[in-house]
């Protein structure tokens, strides 16, 4: 019984934010250089701008670098009743609702740190971010999401 409980336990951890240490909620020791004018918006305009994060949208506006950035500290609609999951959180990978949203939502069994949850995977097309796209992002935030 007692090892039951255990994998259950490790199974809850697992699906909800990610077991300790996982990788893609982890930032690198030394994260590659990537500011919203440099790259990270050619992957917004790429894959989030184009048909569904346009001016006005209620889950942000992304078509410009400095829309983009206001969303960068801002309070997730996905925040739960914690209140505190952010859209991007440049001190918590983990807490943020775009990244979590990028690797598949709660779907995949990305739920935020307190078990909020981001509901589907964005882009919500059925394609995804490419290993390159998704690393720039996540170096963004993981730098400070500048």
């Amino acid at each position: 019984m007692k090892n039951l409980l255990l994998a259950l336990s490790s199974t809850v951890l697992f699906f909800s934010c990610g077991a300790p240490g996982d990788p893609e909620l982890t930032c690198d020791a030394a994260p590659a250089a990537a500011t919203l004018s440099t790259n990270v918006q050619a992957v917004i305009e790429a894959k989030c701008s184009k048909a569904c994060h346009l001016a006005g949208d209620t889950y942000g506006d992304y078509t410009t670098a400095a829309k983009t950035g206001e969303v960068v500290g801002k309070l997730s609609l996905y925040a739960g009743t914690n209140k505190t999951m952010k859209v991007v959180d440049p001190k918590n990978l983990a807490n943020s609702s775009l990244w979590l949203k990028v690797l598949g939502g709660a779907g995949k069994g990305r739920t935020g740190p307190n078990g909020e949850n981001v509901f589907g995977a964005m882009p919500n097309d059925g394609t995804s971010l490419s290993a390159e796209q998704k690393k720039i992002l996540k170096d963004w935030i993981c730098s400070g999401a500048k």
